[in-house]
Formats: structure tokens, sequence, C-alpha cells
């Protein structure tokens, strides 16, 4: 019997990857006013991200890796200076910046202010938007079952995401990997959750888009999963259920008693 669901957030209950490019090309455009030179400063200026992101330090980059916090979150992520490897990315992270925008200006032969446009960047992308869906699937849970978040990146940017998506109300417990600096596929932080939820982990289900993490680190902690599949990551481990809709998942859900 299912008591549980424990749900990721990014691209599961909120879109993340559109936001970030919806954002490169309003500001590539607030450049160009042209529709193709914008789209070419856009990929520009996401590719040199990914590109500068890995000359950071390499013990910044390993704590990246082991909390799943990405180059595209470090375009506008705020840092924990209680946090020794969060210290270490806040240092290098101004310049991180605004390099990207200073790389993909010169490769366009472009000329503009690189850290007005990172911080434009920066405004564009607070956004959260709610994938379809979501908002009615978590009143139909919530008199039935407890709920949580399990959410990969640094703690104060999935805070900042956790509290603008106004989904807040519906859920019991949130285990972040910043703050408990375990992160997903690692079952260590489902059985967390599952101790603030007052759960048996084995009671509980975890619902993401991510078979690497999501759904893996379901099959890790030994419960059952849902893979969301949107269409954009490869199915690198088998899900209990698979669906393409958030609200397909309820009657699977309701016969699982």
């Amino acid at each position: 019997m299912i008591k549980a669901v424990l749900f990721d957030l990014d691209e599961t209950l909120i879109l993340d990857e559109a936001v970030s490019l919806h954002a490169f090309q309003m500001v590539a455009l607030s450049v160009t006013r042209d529709a193709s030179k914008a789209a070419q400063l856009a990929h520009a200026a996401e590719q040199h991200a990914k590109r500068l992101w890995q000359t950071l330090p390499v013990p910044a980059l390993e704590y990246a890796a082991q909390i799943g916090h990405s180059a595209l979150e470090g375009l506008w992520a705020v840092y924990d200076p209680k946090l020794e490897f969060e210290v270490l990315l806040e240092a290098h992270i101004v310049d991180y910046r605004f390099e990207t925008w200073n790389a993909a200006l010169v490769d366009c032969g472009l000329k503009a202010d690189a850290r007005g446009l990172e911080k434009l960047w920066r405004g564009l992308r607070a956004r959260y938007p709610l994938y379809p869906g979501a908002d009615e699937l978590l009143v139909y849970l919530k008199p039935n079952y407890k709920l949580g978040i399990v959410t990969n990146g640094v703690a104060c940017l999935q805070r900042q995401k956790w509290h603008g998506c106004g989904l807040e109300p519906w859920f019991d417990a949130v285990a972040i990997s910043g703050e408990l600096g375990i992160g997903k596929p690692n079952p260590a932080i489902f059985e967390w959750i599952a101790g603030e939820l007052k759960v048996p982990l084995e009671t509980c289900v975890v619902v993401g888009d991510n078979a690497d993490r999501d759904v893996q680190g379901g099959i890790n902690a030994g419960i059952k999963t849902v893979w969301i599949d949107r269409g954009f990551k490869p199915r690198t481990a088998i899900a209990t259920l698979e669906v393409k809709q958030l609200l397909e998942m309820l009657p699977w859900l309701e016969a699982q008693t």
C-alpha cells in the first residue's frame, strides 16, 4: 500500500529548461532585434555556459555533480556562504556569468554590455510555470497520501523555485540535496524524507522525469517509481510505471492497495 508520493521538482512539476531557453532567446533578441541572429546568439550563450562551467575548480564541479547543480543553474543561483563548496562556486560565478555572454557576443560579432545581459537573463529566468495537471493531481492526492519533494540542486536556488512555484501548501516535507549533502540517485535522500513524513520507506513511490536520478534512485531505495516521459531524456532505467502526463498516474496509484 502506498502511503507517500515523492515528487521531483524540475521538469516534473515545473518547467525548467524551457524557461532557460526562453530567457536566452529574449536576451539575444534584445541585442539583435532579429530572430535569426538572436537564435545564433542564444545558442552561443548556452553552449559557452556549458563549456565555461567545466573550467571551474574541480572540487566545485565535483560538489555540483554530487548534488545535481547544473551549468545553466549556475547562471542564476544564489549560494550559501556557510557551505565551503558553495563559497568556492560563488568566488568564480561572477566571471563565469560575464564570460558566458562576452564569449557569445564575440562569437557572433556583436557588441553589448555583457554584464547587463546576464542580469537581464537572471530576471527572465526567475519564473516557475507549472506543467499541465500539476495542481489537479495534487488536489486529488492530498487527502489520501503524504506528499514530499525530493529535488537536487543548491539549497537557495531550489528553495526559490519551491516558494515561487506556488505548490508549497500541498506538501508535507521537502528534501533538497544541497541542504542534506546527498542527492538522487543516492537512496539515503529517500530514506531521509520517509523519516520526515513518518512513513515506512517501502510505502513510498517516487515520481520524476529523470531516469538516471529519479527512477534509478527509487530502484536503489527499493521503492516503486513513476517516470514522467517528457520526451527529451533517455530511458536509462525501467520504472514501475511510465506516463506522458502527470494525471495519467492517478488510476495506477488508486489501484495500489
